[in-house]
């Protein structure tokens, strides 16, 4: 009996610990906003980048390797591995427009950073480039950085745009003018046809009006878009106060 109690504890402690993010923050904006996490298409996935000779194998709340490892952030650099942070031991900080996830307790500094444990960030920013891990800060060969940042695009962080279906004033305004002007036309039109016998176009209503209206706008149109003006023929002077008189008519005794 004790053995299945053992067995039973060892699998629900591998549950919860292995393959997870353990939060240490209690508090319950904290657990909300790793709850909307693991509604991410990314959560739970795996990513790899390489940077100046190092290869780094991320973890989105997984281990990169063994589901029942701990190790989230895993390093290699000329055949050595190092443990960047663990899932056992995970900070969440939520900003405005981005969440730090932060894995620690990874692997010692040999000789440098005070000889402290290793530990590694993930800046979640919103974005569409899933795949797309960029490493912001980095300890290797060349770089001794102290810390490790990534930085990882998400596009469930990305805010909601609602499309407006409203039509605007003008669109109302056209639909309201084009009922009006198709109910006069058909309504005019079954009236002519019926109080007045009316065939083909004697159908519109107030043609005549109408037909008064279209010559009074073609007159003001070629009144104002005409070019040409009456100017002096050649061999005569222009007098305003009487017609044209001749040169030769002037010169004649």
């Amino acid at each position: 009996m004790a053995i299945i109690y053992t067995v039973f504890f060892l699998i629900v402690y591998c549950s919860l610990v292995y393959g997870k993010c353990q939060i240490h923050q209690d508090d319950e904006s904290t657990q909300n906003v790793y709850k909307n996490m693991e509604k991410w298409k990314i959560f739970g996935n795996n990513l790899t980048v390489f940077s100046n000779g190092s290869t780094f194998s991320v973890g989105i709340c997984s281990s990169p390797y063994n589901a029942t490892d701990v190790a989230a952030i895993i390093q290699k650099e000329s055949n050595v591995s190092y443990v960047l942070g663990n899932l056992d031991r995970v900070n969440l900080i939520q900003g405005d427009k981005w969440i730090l996830l932060t894995y620690e307790n990874g692997d010692s500094y040999d000789n440098v950073c005070n000889n402290l444990t290793r530990s590694a960030s993930i800046m979640f920013v919103c974005g569409s480039n899933m795949t797309g891990l960029t490493i912001l800060q980095a300890h290797t060969t060349s770089n001794h950085q102290c810390n490790y940042m990534f930085q990882l695009q998400v596009p469930d962080m990305c805010p909601i745009v609602e499309k407006d279906d409203k039509l605007s004033g003008g669109a109302i305004f056209l639909i309201v003018i084009g009922s009006l002007a198709a109910a006069y036309l058909v309504l005019g039109a079954v009236y002519m046809h019926v109080k007045h016998g009316a065939r083909g176009i004697e159908h519109i209503p107030n043609l005549g009006m109408w037909r008064k209206i279209g010559g009074l706008a073609a007159d003001g149109c070629d009144f104002c878009c005409r070019c040409e003006r009456t100017s002096p023929h050649a061999g005569y002077f222009f007098d305003e106060l009487g017609p044209d008189v001749r040169d030769d008519d002037i010169l004649s005794p």
